[in-house]
């Protein structure tokens, strides 16, 4: 396995995905500087460097599932994973590898946003209110949602031999882990009551009425499991001043080990042309 390692992280330092998407997110970190520098200079907004590092792992799903399908797509389609096995390498080690790669990859490029963000944000603005315990804390549990999605994405790209479909497989992925998140976490915060406009003898009247579109009890529980589950669902409650996250961390590493052996599995069953 370590060779596999080895020639993988050969691969990579020459591969021009993983040097776009490194580009990628040193421009997404000083764009988000940028526009925060602009709106405080401009409204007196304050800014907190604590929560600006928590601004990429919204997105950071999609940048895994563009690198992993990319970066491991081929392998079917050049005969890479062919030689692989036909020189005695199990299939095992090889997904494990792939895993291991993606996501010490994934991590490095979260690493690089909160670096830049560090080194130019401090300087320029508040560190904030959050502790830096809780910081950690969250940082700690972005890099194991960060796991959970490269396990996700490296199941993916294993079972499926077509790199095309493996791309379109895992963006559209990825883009509807987040509209998901995005659906279940507005229905959490969705408000029990609206306002409603009456007009009663020429005279309006604004009154506060129950929402019918508030989840009762229970679909609450529902959505918010399903957001707990969801690894874009983990990353928009660690941009929230939320302290119920001790459950995340237990969700990713339900993700990480039901694809992970499923993969297995699956991989080692998958006829090779």
């Amino acid at each position: 396995m370590i060779r596999l390692l080895n020639a993988g992280f050969t691969r990579l330092r020459k591969n021009k995905v993983f040097w776009i998407l490194s580009i990628f997110t040193i421009g997404f970190a000083l764009l988000i500087l940028s526009v925060k520098y602009g709106n405080m200079k401009r409204y007196g907004e304050t800014v907190e460097v604590g929560q600006l590092l928590l601004n990429y792992p919204i997105i950071i799903g999609i940048v895994i599932a563009i690198f992993t399908s990319l970066f491991l797509g081929v392998e079917y389609s050049d005969g890479t994973l062919r030689n692989k096995i036909s020189i005695g390498h199990k299939r095992i080690n090889i997904y494990l590898s792939n895993l291991v790669l993606i996501t010490i990859t994934s991590l490095l490029f979260y690493i690089i946003f909160f670096i830049i963000i560090i080194m130019i944000g401090i300087p320029l603005f508040s560190v904030g209110t959050i502790s830096v315990t809780q910081l950690l804390i969250k940082t700690l549990i972005a890099f194991i949602t960060i796991i959970a999605y490269s396990s996700i994405f490296t199941f993916f790209a294993s079972v499926i031999s077509n790199k095309t479909i493996i791309a379109i497989t895992t963006i559209l992925i990825s883009f509807l882990l987040m509209i998901f998140g995005i659906y279940c976490y507005s229905m959490l915060n969705t408000p029990k009551t609206i306002e409603q406009v009456t007009i009663e003898n020429g005279e309006t009247k604004v009154e506060k009425v129950p929402n019918p579109k508030y989840p009762n009890e229970q679909m609450m529980k529902v959505y918010q499991a399903l957001l707990d589950v969801n690894p874009a669902g983990q990353m928009f409650q660690l941009g929230e001043r939320s302290s119920k996250l001790e459950i995340l961390p237990l969700y990713s590493f339900l993700n990480l080990l039901t694809f992970t052996g499923l993969g297995f599995v699956l991989f080692q069953k998958k006829e090779l042309k």
